[in-house]
């Protein structure tokens, strides 16, 4: 159920500057990243983010894998603080199929704080060479984005089994 204005409820400037769903946090890379092997490496780094208690999060990760060899497979994260934190988003592998050739992913997780205050962190997204030879990347540029991007869409109750924020 979404964030309501039930009648005869006083509508205050909160209520309409964060109606459900608005972004939080959006943080673009418009730049290939450094290559890596099996060691997983950050592609982005978000600015600090409060998760509000009792709120759910969709987090957004899209971007282009990359390998130098054909049939490798590379997973995708994302993080909260760094390369070994819990992973709120967890693409397994992704599967390139020809060396240096762009595999497009764009997936997202719900994720809700319901820790009782307010968690403020930040998310990296990673990268690492899941199986094959090859060095792994993300490939990004000006007119072809890689990003992570955290909305706010509405109450945790909303989303029983989503994954906890902590």
């Amino acid at each position: 159920m979404p964030d309501l204005v039930y009648a005869g409820q006083r509508v205050t400037a909160d209520m309409l500057s964060y109606r459900a769903p608005y972004t939080v946090a959006f943080t673009p890379l418009a730049a290939n990243t450094a290559t890596t092997t099996t060691t997983e490496a950050v592609a982005i780094t978000t600015p600090s983010i409060t998760f509000k208690n009792g709120r759910a999060y969709r987090i957004t990760l899209k971007c282009l894998a990359q390998s130098s060899v054909s049939g490798d497979t590379v997973t995708l994260r994302v993080r909260k603080t760094d390369t070994s934190g819990t992973a709120y988003l967890d693409q397994l592998r992704q599967y390139i199929a020809a060396a240096g050739a762009n595999a497009p992913e764009h997936f997202s997780n719900i994720a809700t704080n319901t820790t009782g205050s307010d968690v403020t962190a930040v998310l990296v997204a990673t990268y690492q060479r899941a199986s094959g030879t090859g060095n792994a990347l993300i490939a990004a540029s000006a007119n072809n984005i890689a990003f992570v991007q955290v909305e706010d869409v509405g109450p945790a109750g909303d989303y029983s089994s989503a994954q906890a924020i902590s």
